[in-house]
């Protein structure tokens, strides 16, 4: 089993004229929530092998002040991740990346992130149309293999959280008995 944690970049800048969506930065807004939520992620104690991200600024961002909480010194940038990419080639590309008993965060973009989550947790439309995934929000799933086999969502953490404990919507406990670190 694999420990997917999909993050969605935090809040970023409005693309000032001129400038590229790709080198849109976080806000401080942006900055300070999801230090809130990386560090909350970071006391459920979940063990985090490899930290992937988009290439794009404001993913790239948020990748580092969750490497920081997570006391991370390499984050990988993977350009499936951008949100143009079908989760079939992301699916291609992490399985020649990632071993079973990881765990591993990608941060990107939605509606890559939703559509991830619908597509890992393989929901049907009604359950896909339901998702909020909110910039800076992080979600588990346990997955089998890529593509998805029978993965199991296990929680998700808002970011206005203000403990893990309070941010965590959970479809079980975090520190379930078949729960690996």
């Amino acid at each position: 089993m694999i420990r997917v944690f999909l993050v969605r970049h935090g809040i970023a800048a409005d693309a000032a004229p001129g400038q590229p969506d790709e080198s849109r930065p976080l806000t401080a807004k942006g900055r300070r929530r999801f230090r809130r939520t990386a560090r909350a992620f970071a006391r459920l104690g979940e063990r985090v092998d490899k930290l992937i991200t988009s290439p794009l600024v404001r993913a790239v961002q948020t990748a580092e002040i969750l490497a920081r909480a997570l006391r991370q010194d390499e984050v990988g940038v993977l350009e499936e991740l951008r949100s143009e990419v079908p989760p079939a080639k992301l699916f291609g590309a992490l399985s020649q990346q990632i071993e079973d008993g990881e765990g591993v965060a990608l941060v990107g973009h939605d509606p890559q992130m939703t559509k991830l989550v619908a597509a890992l947790a393989q929901l049907d439309g009604n359950d896909a149309d339901r998702i909020a995934f909110a910039k800076g929000g992080i979600v588990r799933i346990d997955v089998d293999a890529f593509p998805p086999a029978k993965n199991k969502p296990r929680w998700h953490l808002e970011p206005r959280a203000e403990s893990a404990e309070e941010g965590l919507p959970l479809l079980e406990h975090p520190h379930g008995q078949d729960d690996h670190r």
